[in-house]
């Protein structure tokens, strides 16, 4: 398996796997998330099979599908987003709640993506080139690690900083937008007067 699959496949699988166990909870997206990480434990397993079958047309219409279907996945958690607002009992205090987390989240992921690419400015520093010629010692001197092909542990954690990096950021985002709409919404909230 080549570097580039165990990456998308590790974010995939992870993200999935994520988005299923909420998808088990009572919250007020649990439904939307249960499709989203279907989406995504899907496009893993579809990665996988195309992978295994390389030159099989059943495996790149699998593969073509569920990258067509993965399209959807950021507009449905904006989706589940806007149901987390709208039935929040203090809608203005949750769309800043929301506002924040989610952009914190697309800004992280966006950031990553670039950064994790070769040639960009992370990739091309003194201590990142250092840092990985190490790792790779390491993985050829480790038994078990250097069964696999160079590069391929390194995908598979990429994949898993990649979803740490975008779950930390959405939830520093919703700590900031807790943060703003307690000092807002919250606070300049209108008294309830009883008749």
């Amino acid at each position: 398996m080549s570097a580039c699959y165990l990456y998308d496949i590790s974010k995939s699988l992870g993200f999935g796997v994520r988005n299923d166990a909420k998808a088990l909870g009572n919250g007020s997206d649990a439904a939307i998330r249960g499709v989203v990480g279907t989406i995504q434990t899907g496009k893993a397993g579809a990665s996988i099979f195309a992978q295994v079958n390389q030159y099989d047309d059943i495996a790149k219409a699998a593969v073509n599908t569920a990258n067509y279907f993965s399209k959807a996945v950021n507009p449905l958690l904006c989706v589940a987003s806007g149901v987390r607002v709208y039935k929040s009992k203090d809608r203005p205090s949750a769309l800043i709640e929301e506002s924040c987390a989610m952009g914190g989240m697309f800004a992280c992921e966006g950031l990553m993506k670039k950064q994790f690419q070769s040639g960009s400015a992370l990739a091309e520093l003194k201590v990142t080139k250092q840092g990985i010629e190490k790792f790779y010692e390491f993985c050829q001197k480790t038994p078990l690690l250097n069964k696999f092909k160079a590069g391929s542990v390194g995908a598979v954690l990429k994949g898993i900083a990649f979803i740490a990096g975008s779950i930390t950021s959405y939830n520093l985002g919703h700590s900031l937008g807790e943060t703003i709409a307690d000092n807002t919404t919250r606070k300049y909230k209108p008294v309830e007067v009883l008749a």
